[in-house]
């Protein structure tokens, strides 16, 4: 009789989930930097999301927080719910969160140690939760960190 080899695959990665409006979404694995920076540069000048400018920038910016597979249907869920652009945002902030703890490599041509941002003021407690996970710890991300300052901020 032939013995049988069963080979073990590894484990599938959990995937992240955020909460919005009552669902569950799969989180992207990552967001790029052109639309935090985008976001960044409009926050910045004083757009906000009563801009056209503005939600274009949340626009690509959320649709970077949420899995590929899974934002046709939190586009149709958002739509369904009304959701407004606070509800949105804390989407951003949740997900900035959720990756801040993931663990991350820091690039082979970067500097010797964490870059530090200044110091701003802003009122929400929850934004300053997240600004101060993004920029402790092993890993430390200020790119994110500035991107919820500039938000929180303006």
């Amino acid at each position: 009789m032939p013995l049988e080899i069963v080979q073990e695959l590894p484990p599938e990665p959990e995937v992240e989930q955020v909460t919005f409006m009552g669902d569950e979404f799969a989180v992207a694995t990552k967001i790029g930097l052109m639309p935090l920076m985008r976001f960044a540069k409009i926050a910045k000048a004083g757009v906000d999301s009563s801009d056209e400018d503005g939600l274009a920038a949340m626009y690509d910016l959320l649709q970077q927080c949420i899995a590929d597979d899974a934002w046709p249907r939190f586009e149709a869920h958002a739509d369904k719910t009304r959701a407004d652009d606070k509800e949105l945002m804390q989407v951003i902030k949740d997900v900035m969160a959720i990756l801040s703890e993931r663990p991350t490599s820091r690039p082979s041509d970067s500097s010797v140690g964490p870059q530090q941002t200044a110091p701003i003021s802003v009122d929400d407690s929850s934004s300053l939760e997240v600004v101060r996970r993004l920029n402790s710890g092993p890993h430390p991300r200020p790119d994110l960190a500035m991107a919820v300052l500039r938000q929180s901020a303006g």
